[in-house]
């Protein structure tokens, strides 16, 4: 990509791109991916311990989750996310790779992109742990 912050110089330029492009995710996108990948593994998503502890909660099992369920999961939601979101998508890592080449901390331009991606992966996996282990 050409210069990317002749497009993007800061933060609030690329917050006006992403609210005229990106389209909303929902749960409803990753469903099938999530719980199938929770059903064939027979619920056993977490790390051993944790698990054989028995005292699974929803205020700390996704730092529990086994390192294979934790890759299922985000690979998941980055993919539906390129899916209805390219554009967004190959902007913000532009921006985060030029940013990190030029070490001029610009990285946090496309914090929002981040910040979501962040908020609907702690969404989603609230919703399978209200599924199958509240």
């Amino acid at each position: 990509m050409d210069d990317i912050f002749a497009s993007f110089p800061d933060k609030e330029a690329f917050d006006n791109f992403w609210k005229e492009t990106y389209e909303v995710l929902t749960y409803e996108d990753v469903k099938e991916a999530y719980e199938a990948y929770v059903e064939k593994a027979e619920k056993h998503i977490f790390i051993s311990d944790y698990e054989a502890a028995g005292a699974i909660s929803r205020e700390d099992f996704m730092e529990n989750l086994s390192e294979d369920a934790q890759f299922a999961f985000q690979d998941a939601l980055t993919e539906i996310f390129y899916e209805k979101n390219q554009e967004v998508y190959e902007t913000a890592f532009a921006i985060f790779e030029e940013a990190a080449l030029s070490e001029n901390g610009k990285g946090k331009i496309a914090e929002t992109f981040h910040q979501e991606y962040e908020r609907l992966y702690k969404d989603f996996m609230n919703q399978i742990f209200d599924k199958y282990y509240a």
